[in-house]
């Protein structure tokens, strides 16, 4: 069975698998809409064109591509179909299915036709009309996503389809090599046979043995065991050495894909270190570098992974200590806080009766402030007085001034009538008498008014004195005042500040008390960020787990650096 027979066989199955599609699709609208729709016209009309396509052309390339159009064709009528239900969105594996079974064509183009007719969907009506495709709408990374898993699959399974047409295409031309050697050993025999008649019998058999032997194991190559050889014992040394180019063919398909499958399942089986090592050429060769590639491929995303999972268990350990270390601080610094609470309260409550004792030294200072201008204005009306009697005793003193030179004047106009009486004589006697008295009497007024100057001065003296004491008592008691207000303005300043302090430390106590609560906050916060740091490493440490599973080959030591 060529690849060819291969193709019609997979391309009759795709048929038979829209079909039952299709009758799918017409009951599941039935069942969801309540009646057939939609999406039974377009199942039944792709049903349709493929059985008509079927008729006229099933072995061609055509209906291979048809088919694959069809079988997409259906899975998009599934989706209509299914418009509105919970499981739309489930009915997407149905296009992964259908890309699978379009593998069984080994055909790369119908495996690119039915990736394109599902992106061309998937943007189309994916964007257009959401409804048809995606079940609770549609966003463009919902639609990149299913792009992103429908490339995936479509190049593996190209990749898949292209590597297993070059190692079909490799035994088919090493079948028909094995055939056209068979045919011309077949030849040879033949001319042998008539050039050696007397021979024919014993040729004849051996001939038979060889084409029986290579049939054998050609059938037994074309259904993959290449186990089987092609005895080399002929007595023809021709025939063996075509024997044994067989068996070296078989032989070197047998060691390629023997240690290709050995690989496989070592990379299966979590070991990554097992390699092709044999030496191979053309499609051999091809496939030993893409099969080690793999394994070096996964040996470094393995290794990635596991530093990367080494790195993040120490990370979240490290991150776990600082964590658990910031928990404590986070105690410390709230008991702290809360320390840092009763002490402002203690030193608001001073605070305050510090102000309250403030006010009441500055209430007693206003009294006293009060009672000092009184007594100032009693000194300055005392000044007043002692310098009226001052201004008095200046003119008693004027006055008595006056009353001496009257007292003078007296005397010498006596002396004078003494001086005219005497001369008169006894006619003057009488009045002599009377002017001696007179200046008698003047003297005694002018002694008199001496000893009242002299008293009259030093009471002055006394009262300039007095005066002089009243004005620095004045001044001191001014000075007193202004010390006294001094002191007023000051003990209201402390006042004042007093109460400022105490409402900034009120305000410094809420602030500690909020500092409180949020520190609070965050110790509920840093054993949540615990908790979750925990899980992480647990995380972690699964992710080792799941790594340490593959055998991969260790690391070559680094070069020491130079001391």
């Amino acid at each position: 069975m060529n690849i060819e027979t291969l193709r019609q066989v997979a391309a009759g199955a795709l048929s038979a698998a829209s079909l039952m599609l299709a009758a799918l699709v017409v009951g599941a609208e039935w069942l969801v809409q309540g009646a057939p729709g939609l999406g039974a016209a377009i199942a039944i009309g792709c049903t349709l064109a493929l059985g008509g396509l079927y008729a006229t052309a099933r072995s061609s390339r055509a209906f291979r591509y048809a088919a694959v159009s069809v079988l997409m064709g259906e899975v998009m009528a599934m989706l209509v179909a299914m418009r509105g239900h919970p499981l739309q969105i489930d009915m997407h594996m149905l296009f992964f299915a259908a890309l699978a079974l379009s593998a069984l064509l080994y055909d790369v183009r119908a495996l690119l036709l039915g990736t394109a007719l599902v992106a061309v969907h998937h943007l189309g009506l994916g964007l257009a009309m959401e409804s048809l495709v995606f079940y609770g709408g549609s966003t463009l990374e919902r639609v990149a996503t299913h792009g992103v898993i429908l490339l995936a699959e479509a190049g593996a399974l190209v990749w898949l389809t292209m590597t297993t047409q070059r190692l079909t295409a490799s035994l088919d031309s090493e079948s028909r090599n094995v055939q056209a050697l068979a045919a011309e050993a077949s030849a040879q025999s033949s001319a042998a046979e008539r050039e050696r008649a007397q021979h024919a019998d014993a040729h004849a058999e051996m001939l038979q043995r060889l084409q029986q032997s290579f049939g054998e194991v050609v059938d037994a190559a074309a259904a993959g065991d290449f186990t089987r050889r092609v005895p080399a014992d002929f007595a023809d040394p021709e025939l063996n050495r075509l024997a044994s180019s067989v068996n070296t063919l078989v032989g070197a398909v047998d060691a390629g894909l023997g240690e290709t499958g050995e690989v496989l399942a070592a990379l299966a089986d979590t070991d990554l270190t097992r390699r092709l090592t044999g030496d191979y050429s053309g499609a051999f060769a091809r496939l030993k570098a893409d099969t080690n590639a793999v394994g070096d491929r996964l040996t470094e995303i393995v290794g990635q992974l596991r530093g990367t999972s080494r790195t993040l268990r120490t990370a979240t350990g490290e991150i776990l200590s600082g964590a658990n270390d910031l928990s404590q601080r986070t105690t410390r610094q709230a008991a702290t806080i809360q320390e840092t609470t009763a002490v402002m309260a203690q030193l608001a409550t001073t605070v305050v009766e510090n102000a309250r004792r403030a006010d009441a030294a500055s209430t007693r200072a206003e009294a006293v402030t009060r009672a000092a201008e009184e007594g100032g204005d009693v000194m300055a009306r005392a000044n007043a007085a002692m310098e009226s009697i001052t201004s008095s005793s200046d003119k008693i003193s004027n006055i008595i001034g006056m009353i001496d030179d009257i007292a003078f004047q007296t005397n010498l106009l006596a002396l004078n009538a003494s001086v005219e009486a005497a001369r008169a004589g006894e006619a003057g006697a009488g009045f002599a008498v009377v002017a001696i008295e007179v200046r008698r009497l003047a003297q005694s007024s002018a002694q008199a008014s001496a000893e009242i100057k002299q008293l009259i001065q030093q009471s002055a003296t006394e009262v300039g004195g007095g005066t002089r004491l009243v004005a620095e008592a004045a001044e001191k008691l001014a000075s007193i005042l202004a010390g006294v207000k001094d002191s007023n303005a000051a003990l209201g300043g402390i006042a004042a500040a007093s109460r400022e302090q105490a409402a900034s430390i009120e305000e410094v106590a809420d602030a500690v008390r909020q500092m409180d609560e949020m520190t609070q906050h965050n110790a509920a916060l840093v054993e949540e960020m615990n908790a979750a740091i925990e899980q992480t490493e647990a995380q972690a440490a699964e992710l080792d787990m799941v790594v340490d599973v593959f055998t991969i080959a260790e690391p070559a030591a680094a070069p020491a650096r130079a001391a």
